[in-house]
């Protein structure tokens, strides 16, 4: 894993903590965002999951070539997602990061669905599909958020990790439930 990072769980914690206070203190006096908590979290936690996950595309060989983010069209979380990136992101920031909407998308990296996606395949290699919730079904999934105990945590498929060609970050599969 060229350019991934080694941070440890506290250090992630503390990260997606510290994002999503300040993501939340520029959207407390916007009407237009109807965004719950829990999908502001699971924005935090896909945005960091980037710094864990090691595509074969992308290395630090070659910062240039963006990562491809997928999301499905005109939601509230794509809208807080792209603020997210926006506000955190740095000139120096690797991978560069090209977020697109599904339905315009020739090329996903990494996806984020909040319903079965019913279109063309999305398996396509090195794809990384992170799903809302497990009452989404869809074939390929990766990585799944699920509700325990009032908290939100996630689920890594290591098969399909596998399929993808992709490696994750040790640091990010203890802190998951694995499959």
């Amino acid at each position: 894993m060229s350019w991934v990072p080694r941070i440890s769980v506290s250090a992630l914690a503390i990260l997606i903590f510290a994002q999503l206070i300040s993501i939340e203190a520029a959207y407390s006096d916007s009407d237009e965002v109807l965004l719950s908590k829990e999908n502001k979290l699971k924005a935090a936690y896909f945005f960091n999951f980037i710094k864990f996950i090691d595509w074969p595309h992308h290395s630090s060989n070659s910062p240039l070539t963006p990562l491809h983010i997928c999301l499905q069209d005109g939601t509230s979380f794509e809208n807080f997602f792209r603020d997210l990136v926006e506000k955190k992101s740095t000139a120096n920031s690797e991978p560069k990061l090209k977020i697109q909407r599904l339905s315009e998308a020739d090329y996903c990296d990494y996806t984020y669905l909040h319903k079965t996606f019913l279109g063309e395949s999305l398996n396509m290699e090195g794809n990384v599909i992170v799903l809302e919730s497990k009452q989404i079904s869809q074939k390929g999934a990766s990585i799944v958020f699920f509700i325990t105990d009032r908290k939100v945590r996630f689920e890594i498929d290591l098969n399909n990790i596998h399929k993808n060609q992709v490696a994750v970050s040790s640091e990010l599969l203890k802190l998951a439930k694995i499959k």
